[in-house]
């Protein structure tokens, strides 16, 4: 599995935010509440992450992010170093949930670049 490059900053904690997925089915009844029950235990999460790169750190990005060795266009799954929530900074797989990144210009040429990452 590929890992997130090494040499890449860690994700910023502007915007850094976790969001669980929901593990609840729920059923309408006839007569009476909806009937809720847990649907898996697995863990799913998604977390918005953004990064702060210089031009040459974003072509890094790039060509790992479009390698079918590295991310595949967003469509592997890969290793990288997270804060979730429990035992500081952890090693997580995880992929660019819908395969896709946003990257603005900052002044100085430098690039804040955001995505949703699903975690499993």
């Amino acid at each position: 599995m590929a890992a997130y490059p090494s040499t890449l900053p860690v994700p910023s904690y502007d915007g850094y935010s976790i969001a669980p997925a929901s593990q609840i089915v729920e059923t309408d009844m006839e007569v009476g509440a909806p009937r809720m029950r847990r649907r898996t235990s697995a863990v799913c999460e998604k977390i918005t992450v953004t990064w702060k790169y210089t031009d040459a750190e974003l072509a890094t990005f790039r060509a790992w992010f479009d390698s079918a060795t590295g991310a595949n266009a967003g469509a592997n799954w890969f290793y990288i170093t997270l804060a979730r929530g429990t035992t500081g900074l952890v090693t997580c797989e995880a992929r660019f949930s819908g395969g896709i990144f946003k990257a603005n210009v900052l002044p100085g040429l430098r690039w804040m670049v955001s995505a949703e990452l699903e975690l499993r």
